[in-house]
């Protein structure tokens, strides 16, 4: 039998989006995650974002109210560059030191696939998915204000496809 002074349970904040979420500990290894603080309702993953909580060390889960407000922010108001740097430095401070290094970081990622894909090379980034150059043909259109008939001209685009992980997460 689990001796109740040997449960500990403590607010924590999921890493991925910041909801508050209730964790457990018995004996210091196990772990269980409660939505609500009177321990009734066990779950594996975030409410919010349904990230999986057990499979990450219990170090990365969030114990700054602050810190987890502007994750929850961030994670649904990512508009611009800096918005981007400033989510990716909140992420993972521990990495980057500075968000000046994480701007570096961030445009030297974008700087190479920029160079692969304007030289004709598809990329493959594993967990997020492909870009790859496709081709079109040129064809005929209409212009929707006259209807008068328009060629539109060949033209290489960047096509875009979702990791399956990805994809699942979207229409889940």
């Amino acid at each position: 039998m689990v001796d109740p002074n040997d449960l500990v349970c403590v607010t924590r904040y999921c890493p991925n989006c910041g909801t508050e979420i209730f964790c457990r500990t018995e004996h210091g290894k196990h772990r269980v995650f409660y939505l609500s603080e009177d321990m009734t309702d066990p779950t594996h993953a975030c409410p919010e974002c349904e990230f999986n909580l057990i499979s990450i060390p219990f170090e990365l889960l969030l114990d700054d109210p602050e810190l987890a407000r502007e994750r929850k922010m961030l994670s649904h108001q990512i508009r611009t560059g800096s918005q981007l740097v400033r989510a990716v430095f909140q992420r993972r401070p521990d990495l980057f030191g500075s968000k000046v290094a994480t701007k570096k970081a961030i445009d030297a990622v974008g700087a190479v696939l920029f160079d692969m894909l304007s030289t004709g090379h598809d990329v493959r980034w594993s967990g997020l998915g492909s870009f790859k150059i496709q081709e079109r043909k040129a064809r005929r259109g209409r212009d929707p204000r006259t209807g008068r008939e328009l060629r539109i001209p060949a033209k290489k685009a960047v096509r875009f496809r979702p990791a399956r992980a990805l994809e699942e997460k979207l229409n889940s």
